[in-house]
């Protein structure tokens, strides 16, 4: 990946596709954060996995294996993101050439 691509989510959409990858955002805290969908261990969509509430922390499962993450941790991890209104725009890594469009609250990228 060589840069970065400018997309936009409206009020009702919740992932991107850059390339082969996707990304999810989520709010918590009255904050938006733009965090990638791989599990790290098996590749697991994250964007399907639940959140939960254990020891004062917020945890989100794989739906594939069960493996829980800090929400925390990963938010820290996700990409730059900015919340505008209604209107979140992120800076997910992209290819030379990519672009993005969005329909039925998914956010393609080609």
């Amino acid at each position: 990946m060589s840069g970065r691509l400018r997309v936009r989510f409206g009020p009702g959409d919740n992932t991107v596709r850059v390339g082969d990858e996707l990304y999810f955002r989520i709010e918590r805290d009255a904050e938006v954060s733009v965090i990638h969908s791989r599990c790290p261990h098996r590749g697991g969509p994250l964007h399907l996995g639940t959140v939960s509430a254990r020891g004062g922390a917020e945890l989100l499962r794989c739906p594939w294996h069960g493996t829980e993450f800090p929400l925390a941790r990963l938010c820290a991890k996700g990409v730059p993101a900015v919340q505008v209104g209604g209107e979140v725009h992120a800076y997910p890594p992209a290819a030379p050439g990519d672009s993005a469009h969005s329909a039925h609250q998914i956010v393609f990228a080609k």
